[in-house]
């Protein structure tokens, strides 16, 4: 059972359809909106300890949370115009953490030509941050439109995020801690992917919940299933594993996501995009195929392993290691199919 999707449901019940909003909830990474006759894109996200993301260096604090904002807009093929935010920082952030964390911020948005408005700043014994993005696109992709035989292509490596997410979970062993000093994380910008995506892009979805969960959602949205093989793991994550002995789908079914573009393209379209992609040394790499609803499936060395019974939800959990858990326990049961 997803926990947080019945939260968001029982909250949304109560109003009533906005006649501006373009779009069914849950169906788009951002809310589509007409404003006079054109189509604009607008998310809001908000981060706190709970997204684990490490805080010893403020600058790629706010470039990567500003990154996984604005990964909203990248995913429905547009790009981003304005930007605001709100921030309670903790009493322990002194004037030099808020400056740095704030260059950080501007960084992003002056590569993505995106102008920042302000927002709102405030004390908390926690910090928390609320980005909101405005974004427009020639053409919006949802996460709707996806058929079978469509290919899944996907920006980056998978497991950032989780990677990530262990930096603040997993601390007992030296030798982890030596990893994840010598291994930086700065989620990329997809910028110019998503304008691969506005034109070749059947259904588009951003990783930020991992790539499990956002191959579940098109699928539920779509009505249809997935078969995937070859993953491109980050290279540190699979160390990490490695080093805890886990099964290295860990990176993959974990939902600390690394905000990379998860879309599918019809096969009619696939070599123009291609050529494209290459011409403009842009990162997409293939990963399997839309099938028949009810098949979900992930290849390991030849071998069709059924994961559409997977059911654990992070939310779900009052501990991080007890999901960290259940996640082994489930994919090394899997793995072990293929012995």
């Amino acid at each position: 059972m997803n926990l947080e999707k019945n939260i968001i449901e029982q909250i949304l019940k109560n109003f009533a359809k906005c006649p501006q909003h373009q779009n069914n909830f849950f169906e788009s990474d951002s809310e589509i909106i007409k404003l006079g006759d054109s189509n604009y894109l607008i998310t809001v996200d908000s981060y706190s300890n709970e997204d684990n993301f490490r805080r010893g260096n403020p600058y790629l604090l706010g470039s990567n949370l500003t990154v996984c904002t604005l990964s909203d807009i990248f995913a429905c093929g547009g790009r981003p115009i304005l930007f605001c935010n709100s921030l309670a920082y903790e009493k322990t952030w002194d004037e030099n953490y808020i400056d740095q964390f704030a260059k950080g911020i501007n960084s992003v948005l002056e590569q993505c030509y995106t102008g920042f408005i302000g927002g709102d700043i405030g004390l908390s014994h926690r910090w928390s941050y609320t980005g909101v993005a405005i974004g427009t696109g020639d053409k919006i992709i949802t996460r709707k439109g996806a058929s079978e035989g469509d290919s899944i292509y996907i920006t980056g490596d998978i497991g950032r995020g989780n990677f990530e997410a262990a930096t603040n979970i997993i601390t007992d062993f030296k030798s982890l801690n030596e990893l994840y000093n010598i291994t930086p994380i700065a989620f990329p910008i997809r910028l110019n992917e998503a304008q691969l995506v506005s034109k070749y892009a059947s259904s588009c979805i951003d990783t930020s919940d991992g790539l499990m969960r956002s191959l579940r959602i098109i699928s539920e949205i779509n009505q249809t299933g997935f078969e995937i093989n070859d993953i491109p793991y980050f290279e540190a994550g699979i160390l990490l594993t490695q080093m805890l002995e886990l099964p290295k789908e860990m990176l993959m079914i974990g939902e600390s996501g690394e905000y990379e573009l998860l879309f599918t393209v019809p096969r009619k379209s696939e070599s123009k995009m291609i050529k494209e992609a290459f011409t403009n040394k842009l990162q997409i790499k293939r990963i399997g195929s839309v099938k028949t609803e009810g098949i979900q499936a992930l290849l390991n060395n030849g071998i069709k392993i059924d994961i559409s019974d997977f059911d654990i939800w992070a939310r779900n959990y009052n501990e991080h290691l007890d999901y960290i858990k259940d996640l082994s326990k489930y994919i090394s049961n899997k793995m072990g199919v293929c012995k």
